[in-house]
This record gives structure tokens, C-alpha cells and sequence, in this order.
């Protein structure tokens, strides 16, 4: 009997005691997701001995250490969370900054390094790990430099978008349609970036970005359709704790078949606001001249103006999700063209999770509108476009910096004027490496 009454005593004593521990940690979570953090940094830091098993325990009391200016610690919670969920990008991002502040440069290099690999990170966070490795340069007395190297096999249903409809009726006249050509093709891309500090911390660095793009028809019968693209971007960053702002140019080449078909001058300031550690708005404004380069062409010449907003939410450690909606309007420079001058509209939904180490998985959706200002006489209406767009890409690393990716993209534009009304999807698998 006396056992029986010692056990009870015992059980009862563990449970009140479990229950003690999450009253704690409940009143912790609330400090740490009140930005509170010198008060969740001294409850969880009572805690962290009872819940070493506890992955989010310990990201929180190495996020509370880290504001507080408790470094050592914080380094410590973001190891044990490494050691127990190696895939977790956000702690191995917050790790680097805790390398960084504590002034291990080489180790902070290595980690976001790391974190640059991948592909589940959006662009601004990617700008901000280039700001710190270009701080890092720094102080080791060098610039940053970075690079991207990618060859897929791709598959095209609709090469040429060629129309829905077989036929399309002009003044009462019924025409045929052309038909769809279809087929594979090597596409590679790459890009080279360098960043170089100017600034004390949180100051201005030079950022210099150049792009290339070449796609090679298989078939020599869709060679009219290779691409070639080439893109120099420069620009001067200015970044704070709370905000991003990047002034940036640009400069581009586009070739079809083997002829110079566009080319393209570019200015875009943007800018970056943190609402909190895990909510951000991203904006951007830009203008461009497009220039056509064959004398049949010109009459294509425009000046574009595009406006964005991005609200990005990071869900967790491991994933994001980010809505965009962007206005397009182009006008002519001269000439009668009724296909010149437009306004758009776009509404975009991206999501991407890295699910460990070495799977990855991004979703992309769009929704989108174009109005042409002018009536074309030979429809005797004015065009009006509809299309939806959706991606899946699926990755996997092979090595820290190569890794095998598949991807399915799927176009659909409706037209009032059915001869641009076209479908076609787009399947390509390929390796990305990085330098």
C-alpha cells in the first residue's frame, strides 16, 4: 500500500512538473513572438537543459541570444539545431550571422556559402547573404565573387504558339491557323556575380551581375527559334536592419535564329521593408527602352514601365510563400503599330520548401491581363488577353554545390482575337552547379 501511495506521490510530482515546464515555455513563446527577447532569452535559456530534444526550443533561445548580444550562446542553440535537423536553411543562415558577429569570418563564409546553394531561399534573402559575404570580403581584404552554371534538356509542345484554333476568321474570311511545331532542345544559362563593400556595417556596397542564356533546337527545322540571351546588370545597394535599397541598370542583348532582335536599357530602383524577422514587403519600379534591331522591326520600338509589390511571408526555417502583383504598360516610340502599346496586369503566387538536405520543392503560379490601347481594323476590335500560367520544380543535391533539377511549366492564353489564343507545356531536367 505504502508503494502505491510513494508512486502516485512520484507520477503526480513528474506531471506537475511537466506542467510547470510548458506554462514556461508557453510564457517564453509569447515574450519571442513579441520581439521581447531579453525576456524569452533568460526564460528559455532556464529551459534549454530540460528540451535539448526540441528543435524549435533551441532556434528560439539562439534568436533571443543573438538580439540580446549573447553570441556564444546563440552559436551553441544553432549547432544543436544543426546537429539535430541538418536540412534546416534558416538556422543555417542565422548561423553565419552569429559566425560573423562573433568575427569567425572563414566559418561565416563557409555557412552562407551554404545557405547560397539553395534554391528554396527567395531573392532578397540571397542579396542579403551577398551583402554579408561582401562584409566578409572585406575584412579579409577582397571582393565577393560568385557564380552559377546550369545545362538542361528541355521539351517544348508549342515552339512556335502556334494557335488554339485551327482557323481565324478575318472579315468574314475564314484563314488557317499555322501548326504547332514541336520538339527538344539544350538550353544553358549561367551567370557571374560579384559584390564589393563600400560601407561600414549596414552601409553601401557595388553589386555587378551578368547573365547569359543560350537555347539550341535539336531539330534543324526549328533553328529560327534558338534563343540567345546575354544581360549585364550593375548596381549600388544601401542596407539597415529594418530596410534594403538597391538602385540597379541594366543592359541586354536578345537574339533569334542567328540574327540580333532586341536589345534593351534599363533603370530600376527598389526597395525591401521588414515588417518583422519572417514578414517583408518588396517593391520595385522600372523602366526600359526596347530598341528592335531589324529594319522590318522598328516600328516595335517601346518604352516600358513596370510597377511591383511583393508581400513574402517565411513560414518556416525551411520554406516561404510570396504574392506578387505587378502593372506592365508599354508605349511606342513611333510608327502605326496597333501591337505596341498595352497595359498589363499580373497577379503571381510563389512557394518553395526545402524539404532536408537534399530535396527541394518550388510551386509558381500566375494570373495575367493585357489590353491593347489600339483597334486593330482587320478584327474591328481592340485585343484583349487572358493567360494562366503554373511551374513545379523539383530538386536534389547531389554535392554542397551541384545538384540534379526537373521542371513542368504550363502556359495558357486566351485572346479575344483567337489567332494568339495558343497553349503548350514545357518539361525540362538538367544540373545546376555553382562556383
Amino acid at each position: 500500500m505504502k508503494k502505491k501511495i510513494l508512486l502516485s506521490v512520484l507520477i503526480s510530482t513528474q506531471l506537475l512538473v511537466a506542467g510547470t515546464l510548458d506554462d514556461q515555455y508557453e510564457k517564453a513563446l509569447i515574450a519571442y513572438k513579441k520581439k521581447d527577447f531579453t525576456t524569452s532569452y533568460e526564460m528559455l535559456s532556464k529551459l534549454y537543459l530540460t528540451k535539448l530534444s526540441d528543435v524549435d526550443l533551441s532556434y528560439q533561445l539562439g534568436r533571443s541570444a543573438y538580439e540580446t548580444g549573447h553570441y556564444e550562446t546563440a552559436l551553441a542553440a544553432f549547432e544543436r539545431v544543426d546537429m539535430l535537423d541538418e536540412g534546416n536553411i534558416r538556422n543555417k543562415l542565422e548561423m553565419a550571422r552569429t559566425y560573423f558577429m562573433l568575427k569567425m569570418y572563414e566559418d561565416a563564409e563557409v555557412r552562407f556559402q551554404e545557405v547560397l546553394q539553395s534554391q528554396s531561399i527567395p531573392q532578397n534573402v540571397r542579396t542579403n547573404i551577398e551583402l554579408y559575404l561582401s562584409k566578409v570580403s572585406k575584412v579579409q581584404q577582397k571582393s565577393f565573387t560568385y557564380a552559377t552554371l546550369g545545362v538542361d534538356y528541355i521539351y517544348d509542345s508549342n515552339i512556335n504558339f502556334a494557335s488554339l484554333n485551327s482557323t481565324y476568321q478575318v472579315g468574314g474570311v475564314d484563314l488557317p491557323t499555322a501548326d504547332e511545331k514541336h520538339g527538344s532542345a539544350l538550353q544553358v544559362f549561367g551567370d557571374i556575380t560579384n559584390i564589393y563593400d563600400i560601407g561600414d556595417k549596414n552601409g553601401y556596397a557595388i553589386k555587378n551581375k551578368l547573365s547569359v542564356y543560350i537555347k539550341h533546337h535539336n531539330n534543324h527545322e526549328n533553328s529560327d527559334y534558338n534563343i540567345g540571351y546575354l544581360e549585364y546588370n550593375p548596381s549600388i545597394l544601401y542596407k539597415t536592419t529594418k530596410y534594403t535599397a538597391e538602385l540597379e541598370g541594366g543592359f541586354s542583348i536578345l537574339s533569334l535564329g542567328s540574327k540580333k532582335y532586341l536589345q534593351s536599357l534599363s533603370i530600376s530602383p527598389k526597395f525591401d521593408w521588414n515588417h518583422s524577422t519572417t514578414l517583408k514587403s518588396l517593391t520595385y519600379f522600372k523602366y526600359a527602352s526596347k530598341s528592335y534591331q531589324q529594319n522590318l522591326q522598328k516600328d516595335l520600338d517601346a518604352n516600358h514601365y513596370e510597377l511591383s509589390y511583393a508581400l513574402q511571408k517565411i513560414l518556416t526555417p525551411r520554406s516561404y510563400i510570396q504574392a506578387k502583383i505587378i502593372g506592365i504598360k508599354e508605349k511606342k516610340k513611333h510608327g502605326q503599330r496597333v501591337d505596341v502599346d498595352f497595359n498589363e496586369y499580373k497577379l503571381n503566387l510563389n512557394y518553395a520548401n526545402q524539404f532536408n538536405t537534399t530535396f527541394g520543392l518550388a510551386l509558381f503560379g500566375e494570373y495575367r491581363q493585357r489590353d491593347y490601347k489600339d483597334t486593330n481594323n482587320l478584327f474591328g476590335n481592340k485585343r484583349k488577353d487572358k493567360g494562366t500560367s503554373a511551374s513545379i520544380v523539383l530538386n536534389t543535391t547531389i554535392t554542397d554545390s551541384f545538384r540534379f533539377r526537373v521542371k513542368a511549366l504550363y502556359n495558357k492564353v486566351n485572346s479575344n482575337q483567337g489567332v494568339y489564343s495558343y497553349d503548350k507545356t514545357t518539361l525540362s531536367a538538367g544540373f545546376v552547379k555553382t562556383f
